[in-house]
């Protein structure tokens, strides 16, 4: 999935959990173009950037082919958001994402504690990634 789609199924999917009160677009202007703001019901305001990783060979000027496969399995109880800027809520928003069943992810998932910085990332059945910093 592309990086504008991907941003587009994200917005639609973070205002559907009830956890979340408002989901913008959002960019720092020119380091980060593509991103996500969030309001989340307790008050808090997460950001994360957006990047993409695409397939060896991809060529942008051509049409996209999304790949389907199974999509990942929701994450039953899905972690509630805890701050702005911490890995429960970037497993909160993964788990948001694995939930909608879109055939085209293969998986969502925070990162582990070995990473420096919290956030999540996706896989899609292309080959292709997404990487979701929380700033």
């Amino acid at each position: 999935m592309r990086i504008d789609r991907f941003q587009t199924f994200a917005l639609d999917a973070y205002r559907q959990a009830p956890e979340i009160v408002s989901a913008e677009p959002w960019s720092d202007g020119t380091r980060r173009p593509h991103g996500i703001q969030l309001t989340l019901a307790t008050g808090g305001t997460v950001r994360h950037a957006i990047t993409r990783v695409r397939v060896m060979g991809e060529d942008l000027d051509q049409p996209e082919e999304p790949v389907l496969g199974e999509p990942p399995a929701p994450v039953e109880p899905r972690p509630a958001p805890a701050g702005v800027r911490d890995r429960q809520t970037a497993a909160f928003l993964a788990a948001v994402l694995a939930g909608t069943g879109n055939k085209e992810l293969s998986r969502a998932y925070a990162y582990d504690e070995q990473s420096q910085n919290p956030g999540f990332g996706v896989e899609f059945h292309n080959g292709s990634k997404v990487h979701m910093l929380l700033v």
